[in-house]
């Protein structure tokens, strides 16, 4: 239980701030989830290509934002044909996705299912942009390894990321559940390739610093050792 811990790791502030409201007396540390080294073995961020092409990648299902996601590239795609939506992974809303798509006869979305190793690399690389209207998050790693790969990100402020997230520098944190709020960010980073790369870059160096395993797992050492 949380009272026979010496000292708690979490990884929020809005987590921290409620063990304390709680009155737990322990010693709190904030850190972060990680990203493996090994994942950017190879990658070569001078040579990414900047292509419309949207990541989603986490479970389908409505409160990761599937729902949101689909009904702005809806609306994205018939200003910008040549944007592409690329989902990749499983869960129980992935029939109804798929369905959406063809009674939509949405062209451009490609759907992956579970993917990792040298599939999990080349679909991060290929992409330029992560979106993630998540109702609700911890610290996503999967936001995490997408600035690795320097993408630009679209998400809601939740969990963790509202600790670091630098708005309009990383990319943009959206309250609202409503497609178009996300469907006007995407074509602007989509219609804007100088500004995909500034965020990009930005990321890739950001999360190189921060996010690591090989960083996490210092910071975790210090923790132990007090």
């Amino acid at each position: 239980s949380v009272n026979d811990a010496d000292s708690l790791i979490v990884l929020a502030k809005a987590f921290k701030n409620d063990l304390l409201r709680w009155g737990i007396p322990q010693p709190i540390h904030l850190l972060t989830t990680k990203v493996n080294d090994e994942l950017l073995n190879g990658f070569d961020f001078s040579t990414k290509q900047w292509g419309p092409n949207i990541l989603f990648l986490t479970r389908i299902e409505t409160y990761k934002g599937i729902f949101i996601t689909l009904e702005a590239f809806l609306s994205i795609k018939s200003k910008i044909p040549s944007a592409s939506l690329t989902i990749a992974g499983n869960g129980t809303k992935l029939n109804l996705a798929k369905k959406f798509v063809n009674d939509n006869n949405l062209q451009g979305v490609d759907f992956l299912g579970n993917i990792s190793g040298n599939k999990l690399i080349e679909t991060f690389s290929k992409a330029s942009i992560y979106i993630l209207p998540s109702y609700s998050e911890g610290m996503p790693t999967s936001v995490l390894e997408a600035m690795a790969f320097g993408l630009p990100i679209i998400s809601r402020p939740v969990g963790g990321l509202v600790d670091f997230f630098e708005e309009g520098k990383m990319g943009f944190l959206i309250k609202s559940f409503e497609s178009k709020e996300y469907e006007e960010k995407l074509c602007y980073l989509i219609e804007n390739q100088v500004k995909r790369k500034e965020m990009g870059k930005y990321n890739y160096e950001y999360a190189k610093k921060h996010f690591m395993a090989s960083k996490v797992a210092k910071d975790i050492e210090k923790v132990l050792l007090k």
